[in-house]
């Protein structure tokens, strides 16, 4: 009887590898791009970000929270205030949405998502900052890599939504000068995180 071979995750030196590549291509765009090794280290970055922007409480996507079932408690720890989205006309210019990523892309410096619900999509359409939150294993070389995902949203019962981001919103649109955050978040800040759990 044959074993099937379990896929294991990349070993330290190709993942940073691919987290360099990500980091060089996102980083022109002005994509902050960090890595912390768990939850906790998630918790202590979402409350630096806090602090930097201010008090209102942070928008946390059900996709993320049900994902990694221990942020919440440990936000609680860190005092820093959370809700979940609701209403657009309260997402709207929130000052920090955080999303979960289901991949990144090192060559493009992207990250895939696709928000089971309309309330999870409004943060990275309506915040002002958007974290996306990523497992470090999550991080594939390239966007053929991304393929599999891509079909599996598209295949899902009752079809998908996904949406490939490769930086903040900019448009030229409006008297041909590059504008940020129009259109979108302004500013995304990209968190590796070694272990959701």
């Amino acid at each position: 009887m044959s074993s099937i071979p379990r896929p294991t995750a990349p070993p330290e030196p190709a993942t940073g590898g691919l987290l360099a590549a990500f980091t060089e291509r996102a980083g022109p765009l002005g994509v902050r791009v960090e890595r912390v090794p768990d939850v906790h280290g998630l918790a202590g970055f979402i409350a630096s970000l806090v602090a930097e922007l201010g008090p209102p409480a942070v928008l946390i996507a059900g996709e993320l929270r049900d994902a990694a079932p221990a942020l919440t408690r440990a936000l609680d720890a860190a005092g820093v205030a959370w809700s979940q989205p609701g209403d657009p006309g309260v997402t709207r210019d929130a000052p920090l949405g955080l999303s979960l990523a289901r991949l990144a892309i090192a060559e493009t410096g992207s990250v895939l998502l696709a928000e089971p619900s309309l309330d999870d999509r409004a943060i990275g359409l309506l915040v002002a900052t958007q974290l996306v939150v990523c497992s470090t294993a999550a991080l594939v070389p390239s966007l053929a890599d991304a393929a599999p995902a891509l079909r599996g949203v598209a295949l899902q019962f009752g079809g998908g939504y996904a949406t490939l981001v490769t930086g903040p919103s900019r448009t030229a649109d409006i008297e041909r000068v590059l504008t940020v955050g129009v259109q979108g978040p302004a500013r995304v800040v990209v968190l590796f995180v070694d272990d959701l759990g």
